[in-house]
């Protein structure tokens, strides 16, 4: 199946790496393998570690319920009208086509959510990435639309804020929304 809508494919790849955020296996041909959700340790927090803000330690977190489209649209000067979704993977809907887009936040842990996962994934759909300073403990962006930033054993993947628009190449708006989403976090 082609897909020919950049929004349609952004959303297949953010489903891919979001729900569980990766497990990439050693394959010869250099294939991912994608745990579904539900995935032993792909959001629920591990024991003795802290409960995300306004999250009840020992229930997965709901990365949809972080932030309200308000806040985002102070952050980034966007207007936001609104976050579906449930548990990882968020749509969040602009006042325009390009302004939508999706992100995902899960507990790291485990062999199905880890950073070199992640960093893999986004190299694989973006064609490239490059390391992030300043955001989160470590953060990395692809070419054109991933975004991805570890902090305190939290992953948050951005997919397609700057998407279409003349911020694509900074990441603009992508890092301010990683800022606000790990703050909350």
């Amino acid at each position: 199946m082609t897909i020919t809508k950049p929004r349609l494919a952004a959303a297949a790849s953010l489903a891919a790496i979001g729900f569980s955020l990766v497990a990439v296996t050693a394959c010869s041909s250099g294939s991912a393998t994608v745990a579904g959700p539900g995935a032993a340790g792909a959001s629920t927090p591990a024991a003795g570690a802290p409960a995300a803000a306004g999250q009840t330690s020992g229930k997965p977190l709901n990365g949809c319920t972080l932030v309200t489209p308000q806040e985002l649209s102070q952050a980034v000067g966007v207007k936001y009208t609104a976050i579906s979704g449930a548990g990882t993977l968020c749509n969040v809907t602009g006042a325009s086509d390009t302004s939508s887009f999706s992100y995902a936040v899960n507990k790291e842990g485990g062999p199905l959510n880890t950073w070199s996962g992640t960093v893999a994934t986004i190299k694989a759909d973006d064609g490239s990435v490059t390391s992030v300073s300043g955001i989160g403990d470590r953060a990395a962006q692809g070419g054109a639309k991933e975004f991805a930033a570890e902090s305190g054993g939290y992953i948050v993947v951005v997919i397609n804020a700057d998407f279409n628009v003349a911020t694509a190449s900074t990441f603009t708006r992508t890092k301010k929304i990683e800022k606000l989403l790990l703050s909350k976090l």
